[in-house]
């Protein structure tokens, strides 16, 4: 970059594994400034990048590592080693000493880290016990994967969302055995199995932690709702935000895909019919739910508001002036008002819609200084989008989308 500049937004390029910096001073673009997964032995996958003070840390899956580089002139610092299958998802800090915690989505784990010493400060801690049998810290009596992916801090306890997706969900009979139709297996049409919550009490010097219990979140929104859960069509919970005292569990749903009809010649469930929606095929099916923290290690569900679309929200996607949190997905751009805890932009208004909303992916949010920034994974562009207006009313502008690399990502801000 051409400049000293006292606002950078980097951005975290997945396809083409590389950071790129958006000025804002001068809507100047910068790409692909810096390669990551600099111990070369595999593809780096980059997946979440956070910055803190001096330093940019990213979230490499594929090489299962946290790297570090320079906020400023994004020199290569070090990086810290997980363990091979860890395939780390999301980076949160816990403490301003460097204290962290990382998910771990293929190992169903999560783990303690210092990110001024980029060093492990815990085990490899699993968010439910292993085994085949229901305990009282399991959500359900099966081994099939969590799959973690967000976190909230609430105090001492920490929340991790598991999104259970299953690339296999057969329909069974009540004996367990799997039912057939044309002598061939049944399946769902849908990947998700319930999701859960797993709750964790965090030691005092925020380096370790220990599993309290697990939540089945879709059985208890199906006792708040009275909405049953079928096979393939769990929530999905992704993104967690602790706000105005409660939990906000956003479930992003089926994520994505074409909603399309039973039709004659294949299995229909019972309590179906020809023409009815096939579940888990339905992309418009996200919703929030609203939990009391009365009891930090056992949140119960109060509230669930529709939200549709596919929501996802993260860390910087909060626009605390407004009460509202950002949310992207598959072919749009929502918002959700926290504190009055209602939809403000559903999926049938969003703030911005993908030209194919089935397919559009919006992979990433952050709001600063009056603008959304949106990465658009699909047209390897940055959005912008002005907010005006107050809570009650807001206006969003929309800006020039930029271009900013291959399969742009996650977002961070620095600021001098």
């Amino acid at each position: 970059m051409d400049g000293n500049y006292n606002q950078v937004l980097y951005i975290l390029n997945g396809e083409a594994e590389s950071l790129s910096a958006y000025t804002p001073a001068d809507a100047g673009m910068y790409m692909n400034c810096q390669l990551v997964g600099h111990n070369g032995s595999s593809e780096a996958w980059p997946n979440d990048l956070l910055i803190d003070g001096e330093n940019i840390y990213v979230v490499n899956s594929g090489q299962n590592c946290i790297e570090r580089y320079d906020s400023e002139n994004l020199d290569y610092l070090n990086r810290v080693y997980l363990k091979n299958g860890f395939n780390p998802m999301v980076l949160q800090l816990l403490g301003n000493a460097g204290e962290a915690v990382i998910t771990g989505y293929e190992d169903d784990e999560i783990a303690f880290v210092n990110l001024r010493t980029m060093q492990l400060t815990s085990e490899f801690i699993p968010v439910f016990v292993s085994g085949t049998f229901i305990t009282p810290k399991n959500a359900t009596g099966d081994n099939h994967d969590r799959r973690p992916t967000g976190m909230a801090l609430s105090g001492d306890t920490l929340y991790v969302s598991n999104v259970r997706f299953d690339s296999v969900i057969n329909y069974l009979e009540a004996d367990g055995s799997i039912i057939k139709f044309n002598d061939s297996n049944t399946r769902a049409a849908g990947f998700f199995r319930e999701g859960t919550l797993s709750v964790f009490s965090v030691d005092p010097g925020r380096d370790s932690g220990s599993l309290e219990r697990e939540i089945n979140l879709d059985a208890a929104f199906a006792s708040f709702s009275g909405l049953s859960y079928h096979p393939g069509n769990g929530l999905n919970p992704q993104s967690l935000f602790v706000l105005n005292g409660k939990l906000h569990v956003v479930c992003t749903g089926t994520n994505g895909g074409e909603p399309r009809s039973y039709g004659t010649g294949e299995y229909i469930p019972a309590g179906y019919g020809a023409g009815d929606e096939v579940p888990g095929t339905n992309p418009d099916d996200g919703v929030i739910l609203v939990m009391d923290l009365s009891d930090p290690e056992n949140p119960v569900i109060e509230k669930v508001v529709s939200i549709g679309g596919s929501p996802v929200g993260f860390r910087d996607s909060i626009d605390t002036g407004r009460g509202h949190i950002y949310l992207a997905g598959v072919g749009g751009l929502m918002s959700y008002d926290f504190l009055n805890e209602e939809s403000d932009r559903t999926s049938a208004s969003p703030i911005l819609a993908g030209s194919d909303p089935a397919r559009d992916f919006y992979s990433h949010v952050l709001f600063r200084d009056d603008v959304i920034y949106v990465s658009d994974w699909t047209h390897d562009s940055l959005n912008r989008i002005a907010v005006s207006g107050g809570a009650d009313a807001p206006v969003y502008s929309s800006l020039p989308a930029i271009v900013c690399g291959d399969g742009p990502g996650a977002l961070a801000f620095r600021e001098d």
